[in-house]
């Protein structure tokens, strides 16, 4: 049994997530700490951290299609096909969060109560399900963010990187999408294309 189907996405898409995740999450950072911070006015919910408590910032919001997405400096947690799915910023290896060991609000991922790997088919479809809904998510929200701010913002966002972006500004939606799409055809069944019906039949 390959590794790919132990884990539900394959190692490259991991290592281009997280590549992508990197990116978008210092961008938001930015986002946050803007005079107008972005994601509030995106129409998402922020608890702050308490003074004098190690963590970061929680933001809520609703996903599409459906669902609820919270969003830490560490990473990102979807609730969708009724699960709870954790995506960490550092690896975006998707694991099922049980939310009867977590006490809200968290600010830390150690606050999450140990996530763990998805074992069963169900879990393997939800932590994909997740991926695709948080993909489609930042797509759109970077949509949202170059039609209100103009290119210029996420340009000086990535500018501010110590080291260069491995993705264009202008292109992070786009990407987006195409991660969305790849994780989408990993729920597709295999089709027997011996059985397929011919052209015209």
């Amino acid at each position: 049994m390959g590794s790919s189907l132990l884990h539900p996405l394959p190692p490259d898409v991991r290592r281009d997530g997280e590549r992508l995740f990197e990116v978008s999450m210092w961008c938001i950072g930015r986002d946050v700490t803007h005079a107008d911070n972005l994601l509030l006015r995106h129409g998402f919910t922020r608890e702050r951290m308490p003074a004098g408590q190690k963590g970061t910032s929680a933001y809520s919001g609703a996903l599409p299609g459906g669902g609820a997405l919270t969003l830490w400096g560490f990473g990102a947690l979807c609730r969708v096909c009724g699960e709870s799915i954790y995506v960490p910023r550092d690896g975006f290896s998707p694991a099922v969060v049980e939310e009867g060991r977590v006490t809200w609000p968290v600010f830390q991922a150690a606050g999450l109560g140990g996530p763990r790997e998805p074992v069963t088919s169900c879990e393997h479809s939800a932590a994909r399900a997740a991926v695709v809904a948080l993909a489609s998510w930042m797509a759109g929200y970077e949509e949202w963010v170059r039609e209100l701010m103009g290119t210029g913002w996420r340009h000086e966002c990535l500018a501010a990187r110590t080291k260069a972006s491995p993705v264009p500004a202008e292109s992070l939606a786009v990407e987006w999408r195409r991660l969305a799409g790849r994780v989408e055809a990993l729920q597709r069944p295999v089709v027997d294309e011996s059985f397929a019906p011919l052209a015209g039949a």
